[in-house]
């Protein structure tokens, strides 16, 4: 019966263990024996991982659309990211975010524009628009033009030296902001050593002929436009002829501009500048010449007209400088750009009767009346008529047009000088406060208010003045050198040396300026200024190789 049991209820072989990948069996000897289904267990591995793919591929599309904000991202393009896509993918985020980035810049929106122009810069390295703009926002919007010069620069190694724009971009900062060494490093790098004359080779060249230039190394600006015929274009004889004449070359700087006349015939800046080369050596019958041949070329232009203005009050033309303003003021009284150059002339001139017409003729045209009445105070400012210039402040200050808020600081700078011209030092010290506690005064507003000062003879105010400038720009050469001026006027010593130090690390300072400053110190009056030898020393020998430019030192 047992037997018969047994039979009809067997034990089974086989049995089935962790999910059935695994079998359990008992063998002939009546051992337990364990194998593995490797071919269920791969092929369940293989389809884990697909599964797998498509989820982190899933996953990855969510990211980088939701979180990532790029809407372009494909489901497709996710399932080949990771073995294959992740670089090509990261440059096409990048690109996109920039495109992005410029157009929220079209809208206005120009927070969220940085913030994906820096994204898709850091992604898209080689995307030179993009680099292009986010430099643009550091250097004009967050003042940070050391960055803006640097993101360039980058940019070259991307694929920017062969762009022609975006090299004459990167050279413009860099000529902006004195970085002249930065220029050199590039014409060392990428110039051949046996001149090639591209496109790309040549401009290069012209930034490396300038940067050299205005470095005062004339030799090597000039080896730079002769090896890359950079004299046959009318910026080269231009820069050429300017160091002729910073060399003291004078004639020779002429002769060059007057023999390229036949290659440029109606060159506007070639003609004016032309004009002013003869004024300033006191030539007017040939300063004249060239700003009517000017105005010949372009009747309808105001700026060789007055070109002739200056060389009219220069000359003590005053005949013809009248009659030319008359002609100027009926011919350009609808252009406001013009009408405002001639307010300008005035101002410079202290021609107060031509100010108050350019401001009466800006009124009846209703333009931008702003610059046209801080101008006529600056004409009475300029003829000294200070008493004018605080009764027309004050008639402003009745009207309280709408545009006096937005230049309070510099109407107030206006009224400071003509307070202290009328012997006012209690209210034109409230006024000059007021200017100084303007924070978003520019460095030309603090140099136009300093030299006012300067003549009146106000020192320690154009001091004060120029000592917030250069802490506000500790890099704007013009500044320091005018800062430099009053603390020689004025005799202070303190910070002397650092200032002039500092000067001397800077591109060709004005060699009249060195002259005075080496003069000074070697009076008694300075004789405990910090560092005076050395000082001494190192402005002699600047001024020994530039004796040529300065026959006053040979005497």
């Amino acid at each position: 019966m047992n037997r018969q049991r047994t039979t009809r209820n067997p034990m089974p072989r086989e049995k089935p263990i962790l999910l059935g990948y695994v079998v359990q069996r008992k063998g002939i000897d009546g051992r337990m024996e364990i194998s593995v289904r490797w071919g269920r267990l791969i092929s369940t591995f293989l389809l884990l991982i697909v599964v797998g793919w498509f989820a982190i591929a899933g996953a990855l599309y969510l990211h980088f659309k939701y979180n990532k904000e790029f809407d372009q991202v494909s489901y497709t393009k996710m399932l080949t990211l990771l073995p294959f896509g992740l670089e090509e993918h990261r440059i096409a985020m990048g690109n996109y975010h920039i495109e992005k980035g410029l157009a929220e810049i079209k809208t206005g929106n120009y927070r969220d524009a940085l913030r994906l122009l820096r994204l898709g810069v850091a992604r898209a390295p080689a995307n030179l628009e993009g680099r292009r703009v986010l430099a643009e926002f550091y250097e004009i919007a967050l003042k940070r033009h050391d960055i803006a010069a640097d993101q360039l620069l980058q940019g070259l190694e991307q694929g920017g030296i062969d762009n022609i724009d975006y090299l004459k971009q990167t050279l413009r900062v860099l000529l902006r902001y004195q970085m002249d060494e930065a220029i050199q490093n590039l014409a060392d790098k990428y110039l051949p050593d046996e001149p090639e004359l591209t496109d790309i080779n040549r401009t290069l060249a012209f930034g490396a002929a300038n940067a050299n230039y205005l470095r005062g190394n004339y030799d090597r600006a000039d080896d730079y436009l002769i090896s890359y015929n950079l004299l046959e274009s009318l910026e080269g004889v231009l820069l050429s002829s300017q160091i002729s004449w910073d060399r003291g070359n004078k004639v020779a700087a002429i002769t060059k501009m007057e023999e390229s006349i036949r290659r440029f015939p109606n060159s506007e800046p070639l003609l004016m500048q032309l004009s002013r080369y003869h004024r300033e050596l006191g030539q007017i019958d040939e300063a004249r010449r060239y700003a009517i041949l000017r105005n010949v070329s372009d009747p309808l232009s105001a700026a060789p007209r007055l070109e002739l203005l200056y060389i009219y009050n220069k000359s003590g033309d005053t005949e013809r400088e009248q009659r030319e303003t008359q002609r100027m003021l009926q011919q350009f009284r609808d252009d406001e750009a013009a009408l405002q150059a001639l307010a300008n002339f005035a101002a410079d001139t202290g021609n107060i009767d031509l100010a108050r017409r350019t401001y009466e003729e800006a009124l009846e045209n209703e333009f931008g009346i702003d610059a046209f009445a801080l101008l006529l105070i600056e004409a009475h400012l300029v003829q000294q008529d200070y008493e004018g210039a605080l009764d027309f402040s004050e008639e402003l200050l009745k009207e309280r047009p709408d545009w006096l808020s937005k230049r309070w600081a510099i109407f107030n700078s206006l009224r400071a000088v003509a307070s202290y011209g009328i012997n006012r030092p209690d209210l034109g010290e409230i006024y000059l406060q007021d200017f100084i506690d303007e924070a978003d005064n520019q460095p030309q507003t603090y140099l136009a208010v300093a030299r006012r000062f300067t003549k009146i003879n106000r020192h320690q105010q154009a001091r004060k003045v120029m000592m917030v400038a250069y802490q506000k720009a500790p890099t704007n050469q013009k500044v320091l050198s005018e800062l430099i001026r009053t603390e020689l006027v004025l005799g202070n010593t303190e910070n002397l040396n650092r200032l002039l130090s500092r000067l001397l690390q800077m591109r060709r300072p004005q060699m009249e300026l060195l002259v005075e400053a080496y003069h000074k110190l070697g009076s008694d009056r300075f004789i405990f200024t910090p560092d005076r030898q050395s000082l001494l020393l190192q402005l002699s020998a600047i001024l020994r190789e530039n004796s040529q430019t300065l026959p006053e030192l040979n005497g």
